[in-house]
C-alpha cells in the first residue's frame, strides 16, 4: 500500500470489538502482587459472556526467559480451547519504558524480545494480533540525535529553524522505533495484524504520527477521557499498585461540567476526531487497547459513558478491549479493594451485571 498519499475510507479490514484485557495474568501488577491466576473456569465464563477475544499484557522479561513462550503459548492455548483469539501487548516496567527513548541498547532489546517472541508464536492460529508497546511515552523533548537513533526521519535544515509543533517530535521518534519493531516481527515469520498504539494512547498523538509500511497494521488509543471521571478515587501515582485508592472527591458525573469544561457526547466526538481523521487519511485501522471507568463514578454516569463511547468506537469502525476482567478499579468482576462492597459485586461471580450488560449492548 502506498502511503504517500492520503486514502478514503473505509479500512480493508478491522479487529474485532467485545474484547476484554486480562491483566495480571502474564505480568505482575505491581512488586506488590504478583497477578492473578487465570483458569479455564474464567475463560468459559468470559465466552459465555460472548467476549470474542483478550488483550493480553506479557512482562517482556517473560518472552525471553526459561519457559517463558512456553507460558505464553499455554495462555493462548487455553483463551482459543473456549474460542477467544488472543492480542499479546508487550509491557515494559517504567524505568525501561522512560530508557527505550534514550539508550540505545535498551531499544536494541527491545527488538531482540520482539524477534524472540514473533518467532515463538508465528504460526498460531490462537494469536490474532500483535501489540508493539503497552503504552508507549516517547518524550517531545528528545533531541535530533535521540530521534535518529530511533529510526525516526530527521528534519530538513529549513524545517528544524521552525518551531516544531508539540507532539511532533514524539510522534517521529516512535514513528522510527515502530517501523524497526514491525520488521523485526515480519522477520521472523509472523503474519499477525500488529497494533501500534498512540503515543501515550491520546488520539491528538496521531496527529504527528505516520503509519509504518506495512499493510497489515492498526493504531492503538486509549479511551479514559475525562480522566477527572474515568479515574474517580483511584491513587494518581504511575506505579500504584492496581488496588490502590485515593481519598474519595466530590463525584464527578458525566455529562457535565468537568474541569471546567462541558463533557457530553459532542465533546468525546471532539476528542475522537483525531483518531478518526488519521483512519479516513491513511485507510488504517483502529483499535481502543483500552476503554472503562473507575467503579468510584457516580453509577448512572458511569453506565452512560461507556455506552457512548462505545457507540462512537463502533461509528469509527474501531475494535476494542474493555479494560479489566477481574481488577479492583475497572474490573467487571470484583472481588478485592474499596469498590468490593459495593452493591452491584454482591452475587455469586461477583459480578456487575450492567456494566457487562453496556458491553453486550454494544459490540
Amino acid at each position: 500500500m502506498s502511503l504517500s498519499l492520503p486514502r478514503a475510507a473505509p479500512t480493508d479490514w478491522v479487529l474485532p470489538s467485545q474484547g476484554i484485557t486480562l491483566d495480571g495474568w502474564l505480568r505482575p501488577r505491581s512488586p506488590s502482587h504478583e497477578g492473578d491466576a487465570i483458569t479455564a473456569d474464567d475463560i468459559q465464563l468470559l465466552a459465555n459472556w460472548r467476549f470474542t477475544h483478550a488483550r493480553l499484557p506479557v512482562d517482556a522479561t517473560l518472552a525471553t526467559a526459561p519457559g517463558g513462550a512456553a507460558r505464553i503459548i499455554a495462555a493462548v492455548d487455553l483463551l482459543k480451547r473456549f474460542g477467544l483469539d488472543t492480542v499479546l501487548a508487550l509491557h515494559l516496567d517504567a524505568a525501561t519504558l522512560d530508557a527505550i527513548w534514550v539508550d540505545p541498547e535498551v531499544a536494541a532489546k527491545l527488538g531482540a524480545t520482539w524477534e524472540a517472541l514473533a518467532a515463538a508464536v508465528r504460526d498460531h492460529q490462537g494469536c490474532l494480533a500483535l501489540e508493539l508497546l503497552d503504552a508507549p511515552n516517547p518524550p517531545d523533548t528528545l533531541t535530533p540525535d535521540d530521534v535518529a537513533a530511533l529510526g525516526g526521519v530527521r528534519l530538513s535544515p529549513a524545517a528544524s529553524r521552525r518551531a516544531t509543533a508539540p507532539g511532533a517530535t514524539a510522534g517521529r521518534a516512535w514513528g522510527g522505533l515502530a517501523s524497526r519493531l514491525t520488521g523485526v516481527v515480519r522477520e521472523a515469520g509472523a503474519t499477525q495484524a500488529i497494533v501500534v498504539d498512540a503515543p501515550r494512547g491520546a488520539p491528538e498523538a496521531l496527529d504527528h504520527l505516520r503509519p509504518v509500511p506495512d499493510d497489515r497494521v492498526a493504531y492503538g488509543i486509549r479511551a479514559f477521557a475525562p480522566e477527572a471521571f474515568t479515574m474517580q478515587g483511584l491513587a494518581p501515582e504511575r506505579d500504584a499498585p492496581a488496588d490502590a485508592h485515593a481519598a474519595p472527591d466530590a463525584p464527578v458525573t458525566y455529562p457535565g461540567t468537568i474541569d471546567g469544561e462541558r463533557w457530553d457526547r459532542a465533546r468525546l466526538e471532539a476528542w475522537l476526531a483525531p483518531a478518526r481523521r488519521f483512519r479516513e487519511a491513511y485507510r488504517a485501522p483502529l483499535y481502543v487497547t483500552g476503554v472503562g471507568a473507575s467503579a468510584g463514578a457516580p453509577r448512572g454516569s458511569h453506565l452512560t459513558w461507556l455506552r457512548t463511547v462505545l457507540r462512537l468506537a463502533h461509528e469509527c469502525h474501531a475494535g476494542w478491549a474493555y479494560a479489566a476482567y477481574h481488577d479492583a478499579r475497572f474490573g467487571i468482576v470484583c472481588t478485592r479493594g474499596p469498590f468490593a462492597g459495593l452493591d452491584r459485586f454482591r452475587n455469586g461471580y461477583r459480578l456487575d451485571y450492567d456494566l457487562l450488560g453496556v458491553i453486550q449492548a454494544e459490540a
